[in-house]
């Protein structure tokens, strides 16, 4: 009896720590949380020369904004497939040029456009984009989607999905969704609610005078915190952020994830994390000493040869070349038994 009531004394109190480090964490850090968050990181992204070939296209999201795309055909003898390619954050359509141009080599058209508040496309005048997911992103990317739907040159098979940072993200968040997305290769994912947890524990000793209650809860327990921090950024900037988390977990498409090992925005760790949730169709692959959005400059040749060999695979459905394999016995000793019947018929 006094074991059982000694545990009930335990349980009592871990109950009542963890509500109360909530509450420490509701009061002390979720304004901090919030502001920390919700500050727009300038991540440069290079600028590309536009290209004169294409078709230059726009076309209107659901909530009427005009966005401004190209469409660049092939140079292929024969089309695999179409794939929509969508650009980081403060970056625009043309920074797709380095990584399809090999793709339209090999027998794909590309679409790529400018997401709402970036390049020619139209702008919100209270919204400024942010690395985290939005609703005006993942409508952004189904507008893009609905146009090549769209087109008398449509591939009924459906699109694949190609991203880069924020860009790959949102190609995550929008596939859990859309039947059309047959497979997608996200290079530099921003997971939102992992994102946070991990600088929440990386600068609460910065940001608090006596962080010790805050390091000694879970995980779990933090979670709620990051949603009210996420919670007072929606309301002060106008959006609604997207839960990348819940999003991936319903992904069943085949997925290929890209990550440097040396990214100092998003660690891999975080984004192994993020793939361990998801299913068996997804598969990561972390470059040595690349950084962030770097993964392409570093390993340039088996880039652009295993994002091509997926596309092939899981896009075009070309079948390719197995090596030969021994035959079945049967199959084997089938024409021995065709002669010997045959000359069994002629001897009798």
């Amino acid at each position: 009896m006094t074991v059982v009531l000694y545990i009930g004394w335990f349980l009592a109190g871990l109950v009542l720590f963890i509500l109360v480090g909530h509450i420490v964490a509701w009061v002390l850090y979720v304004p901090i949380a919030a502001r920390v968050f919700g500050e727009t990181l300038w991540l440069p992204a290079r600028w590309h020369e536009p290209l004169d070939k294409g078709q230059t296209v726009e076309f209107f999201t659901e909530d009427g904004k005009r966005l401004k795309g190209t469409y660049l055909p092939t140079s292929a003898a024969q089309r695999q497939g179409v794939i929509a390619f969508f650009h980081e954050l403060n970056a625009e359509r043309w920074s797709a040029i380095p990584y399809t141009e090999d793709l339209r080599q090999r027998g794909f058209d590309i679409f790529t456009f400018d997401f709402r508040c970036h390049g020619s496309s139209d702008c919100i005048a209270d919204y400024e984009p942010m690395p985290w997911v939005t609703t005006y992103d993942t409508a952004d990317a189904r507008a893009a989607i609905n146009y090549l739907s769209s087109r008398s040159d449509a591939d009924p098979r459906g699109v694949g999905l190609f991203g880069v940072s924020k860009g790959g993200t949102v190609a995550l968040c929008v596939a859990a969704d859309d039947h059309r997305v047959r497979s997608l290769v996200i290079d530099g994912t921003v997971p939102t609610e992992r994102m946070q947890i991990y600088y929440m524990r990386r600068f609460m000793k910065i940001y608090l005078a006596h962080p010790i209650i805050l390091s000694w809860l879970p995980d779990f327990a933090l979670r709620s915190t990051s949603a009210l921090a996420r919670f007072v950024v929606q309301q002060r900037r106008n959006c609604r952020f997207v839960n990348v988390d819940q999003a991936a977990r319903r992904i069943r498409q085949p997925v290929m994830m890209i990550h440097g090992q040396h990214d100092s925005h998003i660690p891999v760790s975080v984004v192994r994390a993020l793939r361990n949730s998801m299913s068996n169709s997804v598969r990561l692959w972390a470059i040595p000493k690349a950084k962030h959005n770097g993964s392409i400059s570093v390993a340039r040749d088996t880039y652009h040869r295993r994002v091509a060999r997926f596309f092939r695979l899981r896009l075009a459905d070309v079948p390719l070349v197995e090596p030969a394999r021994q035959a079945p016995f049967r199959a084997r000793v089938q024409p021995i038994l065709t002669r010997v019947n045959g000359l069994r018929d002629v001897l009798l």
